[in-house]
């Protein structure tokens, strides 16, 4: 028997501007059973399921006349005990009211994790019928979408419908009540990073397994934190990085019933707070667990680390590490959102600077560090004119920034420099660089500030003074300089947008974390560094380039 509770609640994560529309629903699944919800007699309300067959060649609908209600709708209707599911009736109710089979149409599916979940739910009031014996009630008519190559030949049951039309576009947008339906029929013509997400995995595969997932509450995590959603349910628990919390973008996932626990570097984040308790997998971003997977005998099944900063924490215990541990941190789709990383930290930085009339263009600027964001930020930089002066230890990579354009230094000199980037996630910068700096350098962290800087002596030896959360300052009688942001990457000052690049990510977390549990970890190893196989990266990217290009 179909849940259609689970089909609701799918349905109003992808819709959650319908919440209150469809409160009655839930209010009333809560007191019926599914049966009931079926029932035609249930006069409170019921389900109905319906059809939107759309002609490819001419963008052309099909509606019938309905005999008693007098105007032209979709082919639908009840849904019988004896349909698999609201699906089959919705096809059922077509070739009943049309003649149109099954074999002839393609099932646009709004949610590839569940097929049941209709493209629109919609609430409607259906009259009293004396002819039926039928009291007034509501329809809460689960509607699906298909395509078909042409306009067939139409057989209308009679009985029930006066007349048929092959509807024009245009027209049936200007029909009444059907405005918002078509345009939700043109969204499922849009890119969908949902879409795209969901078609990676089995949700099937899943079952009865927790997940933690340390994220960003930033508009580009909500794709990823949605289908986690939708996967784990009231299992899924997200540890939000606190230095990237935005408040809207928290609201809206505690609306879908999201729960969510601040992520943190002290003793309190242990296995109690972060609540494993049956079989669990991790999502980690920066290394949050790489203490917690030292314990021995936890139910964690297996952990991802997104961050090449998060790695170093598991590669520097690795003989002590009790769990599989992946990484994507090196995985080559990374570099599409390491590059955009790297050229919105300058974006950010620029906004900052911008508050008190700095013009990045006019300084003099340097990087340290010239990897995968370093690169990211040097290439931002050089777009707007700037040389940058790259500090890079490796000399492989000191050679690139030669010959991408920028200039190398082979000491840390910033005497003559007014901006610093920090890229290395490697403490590049200790009380030494700090003593060195002329006054009024500024400096931005493109990773944490506790990764990034050695700031020891730093507070025995200069006066903080913030002045406001853009701008820390430093100072003793010698010199004086500002750290961005509060040294928290200055993408997060204008909420990071990476475009659909950072899907190619979640894919490949989501994609381990599906190969491990259908393997049964037999593909990992244990005190070493596992990663997705080229040819499964190789599925992600073609499925990224059929959805977005």
């Amino acid at each position: 028997m179909t849940n259609y509770r689970e089909l609701v609640e799918y349905y109003l994560i992808n819709n959650n501007h319908e919440a209150e529309n469809l409160s009655n629903i839930l209010r009333q699944m809560d007191v019926k059973d599914e049966s009931e919800m079926i029932n035609r007699k249930n006069y409170i309300g019921h389900f109905t399921a319906s059809a939107f067959v759309v002609s490819k060649r001419n963008n052309k609908i099909i509606m019938v006349h309905h005999k008693v209600l007098k105007k032209y709708l979709q082919p639908g209707g009840h849904i019988e005990n004896k349909d698999l599911s609201p699906l089959n009736a919705a096809k059922r109710e077509l070739f009943e009211e049309t003649g149109i089979t099954s074999d002839k149409l393609e099932y646009r599916c709004a949610e590839p994790m569940n097929e049941l979940v209709p493209f629109n739910i919609s609430v409607h009031k259906i009259p009293e019928n004396k002819a039926k014996n039928e009291k007034a009630h509501y329809h809460y008519d689960l509607q699906y979408l298909f395509y078909i190559n042409d306009e067939v030949e139409i057989v209308i049951d009679e009985a029930e419908s006066s007349a048929f039309e092959w509807v024009g576009w245009n027209n049936f947008k200007n029909m009444d009540g059907y405005k918002n339906i078509a345009k939700k029929i043109e969204k499922q013509k849009l890119k969908s990073p949902e879409r795209f997400l969901a078609s990676i995995v089995d949700k099937n595969i899943f079952e009865g397994l927790s997940c933690i997932a340390v994220q960003h509450i930033i508009p580009s995590s909500v794709p990823m934190i949605k289908t986690l959603k939708k996967i784990f349910g009231t299992k899924l628990l997200v540890c939000a990085k606190p230095n990237s919390i935005n408040r809207e973008v928290w609201e809206e996932l505690e609306s879908y019933g999201v729960r969510i626990k601040i992520a943190s570097r002290s003793k309190s984040f242990n296995e109690a707070y972060c609540e494993i308790n049956g079989k669990t997998l991790i999502i980690d971003i920066g290394g949050y667990f790489s203490k917690i997977a030292q314990i021995e005998g936890l139910p964690i099944v297996c952990i991802v680390e997104d961050t090449e900063n998060g790695i170093h924490k598991y590669e520097n215990a690795i003989s002590k590490i009790q769990y599989p541990i992946y990484s994507v941190a090196r995985n080559p789709m990374k570099r599409n959102e390491d590059f955009l990383v790297g050229s919105d930290i300058v974006f950010g930085a620029d906004y900052i600077l911008h508050q008190t009339n700095k013009l990045i263009q006019y300084m003099n600027v340097a990087c340290v560090g010239y990897g995968k964001i370093g690169y990211g930020i040097c290439s931002r930089l050089r777009e707007m004119g700037v040389k940058p002066k790259v500090i890079e230890k490796d000399s492989i990579r000191a050679i690139q920034a030669v010959r991408d354009g920028c200039d190398v230094l082979h000491e840390k000199d910033f005497s003559q420099i007014d901006l610093i980037f920090c890229a290395t996630g490697s403490k590049c910068l200790d009380i030494l660089d700090f003593r060195s700096l002329n006054d009024g350098t500024c400096i931005v962290s493109a990773t944490s500030s506790d990764d990034e800087f050695d700031f020891s002596y730093l507070k025995e030896e200069y006066t903080m003074v913030s002045e406001g959360e853009l701008f820390t300052e430093y100072k003793n009688d010698d010199n004086y300089f500002y750290i961005l942001n509060r040294g928290i990457p200055t993408n997060f000052a204008v909420n990071s947008a990476l475009g659909n690049y950072i899907l190619l990510v979640h894919a490949a977390i989501l994609s381990i974390l599906q190969n491990h549990i259908k393997e049964g970890g037999k593909e990992s190893k244990k005190h070493c560094i596992n990663s997705l196989s080229e040819e499964k990266n190789q599925q992600i990217a073609s499925d990224w380039l059929c959805e977005f290009c």
